[in-house]
């Protein structure tokens, strides 16, 4: 049968599934009873558990002869691998099923990249309300690689790396593995001592076997080659690797990214954050630092190196690693935002209601005092074409605070922190630690208006709204904003839609920390603004929340009536416009637990951007000083020492205001 056929079958609600389970995968040892307990709610689902080289081909084989239309795979990375790798020997990829790769390892790459992030159980359960009531489903199609050398089977994965990378996997595989720690954190632990081995190496000119660079000719699709010795190299078919790394900045329109950095680099640790974060534009070839896009390279080594998480060797080092991509391999995606590459089959994703981005527009588009067209023109000149947009927020908007008294509140959104910046450090700070706080002048008729603006790219204010634990972006945009310029309607609609999930998480996070019982809009959105300002260091008194649900109350109420549909499982409408709170006691207890969570990070963060504010803020401590007394009354002292040591003792003076419950 062909893709075409099974497509077709999932969108009549006719695909036949099967289910490849790895019981001995990181995170399904940890879940196994809820994993199992979804499968059974899902009867005309055919489920093998395979957990080495020779079950997994028998379950594959099983599986095909069944006829499915969708395989789910619930493993990790190397299960996946070896996987693909029987596909490939089995079938072509025009005639597999379509797949779905479930998060079920210590790492899972794949369905990360794929947009599939949550616990298994979780991502199951959304699959399975899928298959009840299917649509046209999300696909994207990635290719894979094919490793070939004479002497050997050809390999197939979608990632490949040498050198420290491959060190560090072989790192993992030794007794540290046994901690039974999974996922991020794990890979996160692994980069750790992959620096150390590097640092190590470099202080004292250890070249231990342990944590050599790697000596290999490289050779690129165009026919040009590179020799030397290498910190690493990497071959992957993934837009982004786990903890959303993406050190590879190619322009060409191919399907495999290729980076390497020379063990001869420069700047290392200046380069650090832009090679980790897909700002390596910055990066250059005479440095040690290459990236390109390709459809095959060739590399001559003698070395281990690793396939999706697999440890391999290479066999003659005098016959070539040949790299290729393979024709695209259709995937099932179960999330709203799908990041792909280069590759993409077009099909609507579950929308998010029409009339909460409608509502956003509006509040967006309401009218705004003409004194703000100086500050946004001064603006447009300063970032140019970096920027994308410039928005409106805070008291200035939602309190009527007039431009001669207060300090405009504004969001800069730039397509490139290193397009708006000429200086580096600015760009890896604003990428470190979004958003990058400034103080802006501009004379205007006989008297200065003042603003202070951040700087946040718009695809970290879409994770932001979306993704972020941290409520920084979708505490502040769930309120009313106005859209004071904009590039494009492409830029516009991704604003809004960020806004409309910044409205869904603002309500979700907070709802449930409420009891059981009717609640009016205005107690829903002053308990969660006042969860929200619990999570950041704020001079606010604690009736600023109330007061902020007062003023903006039909706005409010138009938000949380255009999102409701969304908000099911906690809210149900009313016929007198009040909501009945459907939350459990384990729902508010787990609600609760995750904002200490928030509060602990918060002020973690808080300090983090303070003290990065003084890099980019000018008079920033004056004004923390105008910002606490205006909202609190209690009056701070400049002293010299805390002029000259801004850091130091404004930690200082922050820890005393806390104690006196200034700051919360």
């Amino acid at each position: 049968m062909t893709l075409h056929a099974r497509i077709d079958r999932l969108k009549t609600r006719t695909a036949k599934v099967g289910c490849l389970l790895n019981p001995m995968s990181g995170q399904v040892r940890k879940r196994q009873a809820a994993i199992h307990r979804i499968l059974e709610a899902m009867p005309s689902m055919l489920v093998c558990e395979a957990s080495d080289a020779t079950s997994f081909k028998t379950a594959i084989v099983q599986l095909l002869r069944a006829d499915i239309d969708l395989l789910v795979i619930v493993a990790g990375d190397g299960t996946t691998h070896a996987i693909l790798g029987h596909l490939f020997t089995l079938l072509a990829p025009e005639k597999w099923p379509v797949l779905v790769i479930i998060p079920g390892g210590t790492t899972n790459m794949t369905p990360l990249d794929l947009g599939m992030c949550g616990k298994p159980e979780r991502i199951l359960a959304c699959l399975r309300d899928y298959l009840l009531q299917p649509s046209a489903p999300n696909l994207v199609q990635r290719p894979a690689l094919r490793i070939e050398q004479r002497g050997m089977a050809p390999i197939y994965g979608m990632f490949f790396a040498v050198g420290l990378i491959a060190r560090g996997v072989k790192f993992s595989r030794s007794p540290v593995k046994q901690i039974g720690i999974t996922g991020g954190i794990f890979t996160f632990l692994i980069m750790l001592r992959s620096l150390a081995g590097m640092i190590t190496g470099k202080i004292f000119g250890r070249q231990d076997d342990e944590w050599a660079p790697v000596t290999m000719k490289i050779t690129q699709a165009n026919g040009e080659s590179h020799q030397g010795t290498y910190l690493f190299a990497l071959v992957s078919a993934l837009d982004r690797l786990l903890l959303n790394i993406r050190p590879y900045w190619g322009k060409e329109p191919e399907p495999l990214h290729v980076t390497w950095v020379n063990q001869q680099h420069k700047r290392l640790w200046r380069s650090l954050w832009p090679l980790l974060s897909g700002g390596g534009e910055v990066l250059q070839e005479k440095d040690g630092y290459f990236s390109h896009n390709t459809h095959a390279v060739t590399l001559h080594m003698d070395d281990e190196y690793i396939v999706d998480g697999e440890l391999y060797r290479s066999v003659n080092s005098y016959n070539p690693l040949r790299i290729t991509a393979t024709n695209p391999i259709t995937f099932l995606a179960l999330k709203d935002n799908i990041i792909t590459m280069n590759y993409s089959i077009s099909a609507p994703a579950k929308q998010l209601p029409v009339r909460l981005i409608s509502e956003v527009a509006w509040e967006n588009n309401k009218e705004t005092s003409p004194d703000l067209v100086p500050l946004v023109d001064s603006l447009i000149m300063r970032f140019g074409e970096s920027l994308d947009a410039v928005m409106l927020y805070g008291s200035c908007l939602h309190s009527g605070v007039s431009l001669e008294e207060g300090i405009v509140d504004l969001y800069v959104i730039v397509n490139s922190y290193y397009k708006a910046y000429p200086q580096n450090y600015l760009a890896n700070l604003n990428a470190w630690l979004a958003p990058n706080v400034f103080y802006l002048e501009v004379p205007h008729q006989e008297r200065m208006l003042r603003a202070k603006y951040a700087v946040i790219s718009t695809e970290d204010f879409e994770r932001g709204a979306q993704y972020w634990f941290h409520p920084y972006i979708w505490a502040r945009f769930a309120q009313p904003s106005r859209l004071l310029y904009v590039r494009d309607e492409t830029v516009r609609e991704r604003l809004y839609v960020a806004q409309a999930h910044s409205v869904i998480n603002f309500l979700k996070s907070g709802v449930p920390t409420l009891e059981a019982g009717i609640a009016d809009v205005e107690e829903i959105w002053t308990r969660c603004l006042t969860l929200t300002y619990s999570a950041e260091l704020r001079a606010e008194r604690e009736t600023r929340a109330r007061h902020l649900a007062q003023t903006n109350l039909s706005a409010f109420t138009r938000l949380t009536d255009v999102a409701s549909p969304m908000l099911e499982e906690i809210l149900e409408k009313q016929n007198n416009g009040k909501y009945r709170c459907l939350t459990t006691p384990e729902m508010q207890k787990q609600a609760l637990w995750h904002w200490r969570l928030r509060r602990w990070q918060g002020r973690m963060l808080s300090i983090l951007r303070l003290a990065k504010a003084t890099l980019t803020f000018r008079n920033s401590v004056e004004y923390a000083a105008w910002k606490i007394e205006r909202h609190t009354g209690v009056h701070v002292e400049i002293t010299p020492m805390l002029r000259r040591h801004p850091i130091l003792w404004g930690l200082k003076v922050a820890w005393q205001l806390l104690q006196r419950g200034v700051l919360r």
